[in-house]
């Protein structure tokens, strides 16, 4: 079996990767010139990497992979925009480019008549519980490009994720930092949210791609609180951590002001005031109706803390 990841190199792309070549899948990463690889595994022969353009002529790119190398069984784009100040950006990538890879996969008859084309979405297509809308442009985004793949093709996986965390992580990185020196911020304590490591993720996806089609969602199904982080932080650290309540007025203001600076700066920040408000909501949506992988994760996120810090303390980030 053949597969295409669009964003291989990236945090989340890394794993499907390392999980389509542990079950001997050939993958070709898709990737653009001078990007940074350093997530992905050693050369393997079942691994080739492959610059692409979003921006140029992707038809005959994508017409350029099929003839060097066949039909692909699988197209999966994990490619995509998280966290932006300019809300047009979201509907430019999220969307756009979602578009322009639909169109020339048609046109270049690079995906086989009944290949699947998977799509790394989101909860936030969704919305939090009780909710049932996107709240942020974000999620908005996520939720037309889903619409576009489900125009434009018969067979596809669109996989919704929780927050993903892991090695490789930069997400979570200021928490980790913060429970370190022991403190750990709280703007409200009954907030219930959930939780997927990035290779449970990766092999529930690659598993559910090869028996699965429709919208899927994706959690280690267990409903987290602000004190099970706390405790949790105080194994991995072996050390005290104590809540540090925030008041959300504050939270708010700080994340004002950061938008302003990094605006000035020309640079994007880690994490925005509409993020902040979006991930602020309960994202408990497992205990939902809605259709969740029969495939079950096999990391805690105890392990998967423990996973994380090793990583961040690998590469000298705390």
């Amino acid at each position: 079996m053949k597969i295409a990841i669009t964003g291989a190199n990236g945090f989340l792309g890394s794993y499907l990767v390392k999980e389509c070549l542990s079950q001997e899948i050939e993958v070709y990463a898709l990737i653009r010139k001078g990007a940074n690889t350093s997530l992905l595994p050693p050369s393997d022969n079942k691994l080739t990497i492959v610059n692409i353009d979003y921006g140029k002529h992707l038809e005959e790119q994508f017409s350029s992979i099929k003839k060097s190398f066949g039909q692909l069984d699988f197209f999966l784009h994990n490619a995509g925009l998280t966290v932006s100040l300019n809300n047009q950006e979201y509907y430019d990538v999220n969307v756009g480019v979602t578009q322009s890879i639909s169109s020339a996969l048609k046109e270049s008859d690079l995906l086989k008549d009944q290949g699947l084309f998977v799509y790394t979405s989101s909860y936030a297509a969704n919305g939090p519980s009780k909710i049932n809308k996107p709240v942020s442009h974000y999620g908005r985004s996520k939720l037309s490009a889903e619409r576009t793949i489900i125009d434009s093709f018969d067979n596809y996986l669109i996989a919704r994720p929780t927050a993903i965390y892991g090695a490789g992580d930069q997400a979570f990185l200021p928490l980790f930092k913060s429970a370190k020196i022991g403190i750990y911020p709280v703007s409200n304590a009954k907030q219930r949210m959930s939780m997927i490591h990035a290779k449970d993720l990766a092999s529930m996806i690659v598993s559910d791609m090869q028996t699965t089609k429709g919208i899927i969602h994706y959690s280690d199904g267990n409903t987290y609180y602000h004190n099970d982080f706390i405790d949790i932080f105080k194994k991995v650290f072996e050390t005290k951590v104590r809540s540090f309540p925030l008041p959300i007025w504050l939270a708010k203001t700080s994340m004002a002001l950061s938008d302003i600076w990094h605006k000035l700066l020309n640079k994007r920040p880690g994490i925005t005031l509409e993020k902040f408000d979006e991930i602020s909501q309960h994202w408990d949506l497992h205990t939902t109706s809605l259709t969740h992988s029969s495939v079950k994760p096999n990391i805690s996120l105890t392990e998967g803390f423990s996973d994380a810090l090793s990583y961040y303390k690998k590469n000298h980030l705390i």
